[in-house]
């Protein structure tokens, strides 16, 4: 082919090109580690764990957490006790310490997604599917705090129990996410075995305590697993945000066809480098509409338990010794699917550590004034202000990291600046005193020193109800 025909083609290839999601390498690896049966008392029943959140260590107890629940038609928030081992496993597997704490919030509502504040706060945020809604409700009362105003094209255009699955609260509180499960009926059709449907994700910036409706984006949600049938879907089922800001999507594919793995699951880390952020245009639907969809990365494709049970909640845990996190999954169990169970998954995650905090692709002198001038910043650092282990934090642990990529890159000329102790406290006395902390070490869950973790066992004086076995 001539270079003047192959330069026309280039031209004409560019816009499909430019509406391609971006790929990236993915930033965070997620191992698969175990799975495990919620056991409850009789007189407290759990059903169709749809979404789950994560409140913190209990008692003390630096290896059992305590995790709360929305069960969509149980009309009530439900908190269950796990011990948590030191590579992620649960302990006394099938024998988990368990808790049942309750909070009406009255029957007519079909939670979804859940997502917690702050022990300071004591509440949760609940998408309900049915409006769609997302609303925050005290943990103390069970009163509503506020309803968050969504875009009217969600409500007008959902379709029939597809709506907000999913939520998802950065840890410093700065936004909220959530996302319709199945593409809205002015965006174009639903996922079949060969086509990719799109959804759309909203973002909600916070004002104080108060949210308002920011970015949206166009999310492209997997097919349908082959073989597929009338009652096939596929959609998005819940997002998580992980400590550096990183969002993950939890997608679920479901056919009756494809026995005996009827549920599916995948979990992917998202980029919004090239997405378009088309915030409050298209109300009329994406369909004939110019955009780059959100790119995303495969961390894990999957099944829960023999058949594929119906994995729908996700959310990030406690974060291990050795520097890993856990992401806690639950099971949606409801009284028409005979092969799921209440069954919790934990898996982990760990971060890629990054030392060229300048981006201009050498780890040099300009990442340690990166990292020297934002050490101090607490929760909702990225990697970008100093972050290198993407815990959230800029800190001592940062500059090793950085330190170490410094010294074995084969272009460093500079010698590397070893900081004395006086200097160090002198940057953490800067960091603290002279810059905006984004949410301290002390406020649970994210970035605790496991010896200044808060106690977490009386979070309910008011109406919640608890019983142990």
């Amino acid at each position: 082919m001539d270079m003047h025909r192959h330069s026309h083609l280039l031209l004409l290839l560019l816009p499909l090109l430019a509406s391609q999601p971006a790929s990236a390498t993915p930033v965070w690896q997620l191992i698969r580690r175990d799975v495990g049966t919620v056991q409850l008392p009789a007189n407290l029943p759990v059903a169709e764990m749809s979404g789950v959140t994560y409140l913190g260590p209990v008692d003390g107890q630096l290896r059992t957490h305590r995790f709360l629940t929305a069960n969509e038609n149980y009309g009530a928030l439900l908190a269950f006790d796990l011990i948590v081992n030191s590579d992620g496993t649960i302990g006394n597997l099938n024998k988990l310490i368990t808790g049942a704490t309750t909070l009406p919030l009255g029957s007519t509502n079909d939670f979804e997604g859940i997502a917690y504040t702050s022990a300071a706060r004591n509440s949760v945020f609940l998408s309900d599917e049915t409006g769609p809604n997302v609303r925050e409700y005290s943990l103390a009362t069970g009163s509503l705090l506020q309803s968050v105003s969504i875009p009217s094209v969600f409500g007008a255009s959902m379709r029939s129990n597809r709506g907000f699955e999913s939520l998802a609260r950065s840890p410093n509180g700065a936004t909220l996410w959530t996302a319709n499960e199945e593409a809205l009926a002015v965006d174009g059709p639903v996922a079949t075995t060969s086509a990719a449907a799109t959804v759309r994700l909203l973002n909600l910036n916070a004002n104080g305590t108060n949210y308002s409706v920011g970015s949206q984006y166009a999310y492209q949600v997997d097919p349908i697993q082959s073989p597929g049938n009338a009652s096939s879907q596929s959609g998005l089922v819940d997002l998580t945000a992980m400590p550096d800001g990183t969002v993950l999507a939890l997608e679920r594919s479901f056919s009756s066809a494809a026995f005996p793995t009827i549920f599916r699951s995948r979990i992917y880390e998202l980029n919004f480098s090239s997405a378009t952020d088309f915030g409050g245009a298209f109300a009329s639907g994406l369909v004939g509409q110019t955009y780059t969809p959100v790119g995303k990365s495969l961390l894990w494709s999957g099944v829960v338990g023999a058949f594929g049970e119906n994995l729908e909640g996700l959310t990030l845990g406690p974060r291990l010794d050795n520097g890993d996190w856990v992401l806690v999954g639950v099971v949606d169990k409801d009284s028409a699917d005979p092969l799921s169970m209440n069954s919790v998954v934990t898996f982990v995650m760990r971060a890629a550590p990054a030392a060229d905090f300048s981006q201009n692709g050498a780890v040099d002198a300009a990442d340690y004034t990166v990292w020297r001038d934002n050490t101090g910043l607490m929760v909702g650092a990225t990697n970008s202000l100093g972050d290198a282990d993407r815990d959230g934090d800029v800190d001592e642990a940062d500059y090793a990291v950085w330190q170490n990529a410094f010294a074995a890159a084969a272009t460093a000329t500079a010698s590397v600046p070893e900081p004395t102790a006086m200097m160090l406290l002198a940057l953490f006395a800067t960091g603290f005193s002279a810059r905006p902390v984004l949410l301290r070490k002390s406020q649970p869950p994210y970035g605790l020193a496991r010896s200044r973790r808060p106690n977490y066992g009386a979070i309910t004086p008011n109406c919640f109800s608890s019983s142990r076995v």
